[in-house]
């Protein structure tokens, strides 16, 4: 959806090209449809709220980008969907100056029967542009979608990627003042998402503002100034994005540690468990370096065997390398106490948080 809505216009606010304040957005929830007709002929409540978002308030000066993060049903799509005017809030207010686009949902805005090329014009009937414009536009989006072969079948052949690849080229390709990006980059593959990640960076350096939902905190790290960190609807942090990100990880890593300890008895009765797992190297570990690890294992048997095996991910996005005893073309491990020692050499490490994952099998 595109608007464009002005500011008040007091001096002090002509920076700040987006200011939401005290954003709240809540749901009648029915048990039954009968229910609301109930509700109306006797006057008798008949419905929960849920209150998705509530009390939501930041500023976004020009030029700037902004994280939304937290864990699924936070509230962050709801949080967009209010800024790009898709929905009404219940309270609150949504002030805006120039044009807002937003690459939402996957497939906002496209019709399944139509080809690449119509939906790009319908999606711009339903912004209310002119197709003066679009046909001006419309062979870089398709060039930048890479879709030339594609762009006249139906978009009910196209996977999600190709989707995603249709719909970030035609939104990015609008110019707007506020572009709005929720987790788009989560879906296609590496090498359309990187093109998408320089083309971001070249957006934010022609001074247009952007605010970008994702699950990803290397892509908050290489894009955002500031990150807003949604937790049950509400605001749990909002500030510079290293310290929001740290926080965050921190609260997943906490949240994993609840679960160990929850299953402790579980995995105590195991064959075979992992005792102790750690990194050799000094932190940080810089590009190049070889990464050391030292794992060792305990097993109720000397005659069971089983395998380790490692996998190195990218924040909690992609995978970089894995490697296990596997894969060495040796037998499987035994005993009852084992200690492994596994060095990967020159480790391709970008900035950005990584995940370990060691498991265990037969």
């Amino acid at each position: 959806m595109s608007q464009t809505r002005e500011m008040d216009g007091q001096q002090s606010d002509t920076y700040a090209v987006l200011r939401v304040s005290h954003l709240s957005k809540s749901y009648q929830i029915y048990d039954k449809p009968a229910d609301r007709l109930k509700e109306l002929l006797f006057n008798k409540k008949t419905h929960n709220v849920f209150t998705a978002l509530q009390d939501v308030s930041f500023t976004l000066g020009k030029g700037k980008c902004l994280g939304i993060i937290g864990d699924n049903g936070s509230g962050k799509s709801t949080l967009l969907q209010l800024i790009a005017g898709v929905l009404e809030p219940t309270s609150g207010q949504v002030q805006a100056h120039g044009t807002v686009l937003g690459l939402l949902e996957l497939g906002i805005g496209f019709h399944i029967e139509f080809t690449g090329r119509q939906n790009i014009f319908f999606y711009g009937d339903i912004l209310g542009l002119p197709h003066s414009l679009l046909k001006s536009k419309i062979d870089q989006i398709i060039a930048f979608s890479e879709l030339q072969s594609f762009i006249d079948r139906p978009l009910k052949t196209y996977s999600t990627g190709m989707r995603m690849r249709l719909a970030f080229s035609l939104v990015s390709s609008l110019d707007p003042d506020i572009l709005i990006i929720d987790e788009a980059l989560a879906v296609g593959d590496l090498y359309f998402q990187k093109k998408c990640i320089d083309h971001i960076m070249k957006i934010k350096e022609s001074g247009r503002t952007i605010i970008f939902c994702t699950h990803s905190m290397y892509q908050i790290g290489l894009f955002c100034e500031e990150t807003l960190w949604l937790k049950n609807g509400v605001v749990e942090r909002y500030g510079e994005s290293m310290q929001v990100t740290s926080a965050y990880e921190a609260y997943q890593l906490g949240k994993e540690e609840d679960v160990e300890n929850e299953t402790g008895a579980k995995y105590a009765n195991m064959p075979v468990r992992i005792t102790e797992a750690a990194i050799l190297n000094e932190l940080p570990i810089s590009r190049g370096d070889d990464l050391r690890l030292r794992i060792r294992t305990e097993c109720q048997s000397d005659d069971l065997p089983f395998h380790v095996m490692v996998s190195l991910k990218f924040g909690t996005d992609y995978g970089v390398f894995a490697t296990g005893t596997h894969l060495s073309g040796k037998p499987p491990l035994r005993g009852k106490q084992r200690e492994i020692t596994i060095t990967y050499p020159n480790v391709p490490l970008m900035g950005g948080f990584y995940w370990l994952h060691i498991r265990l099998f037969d």
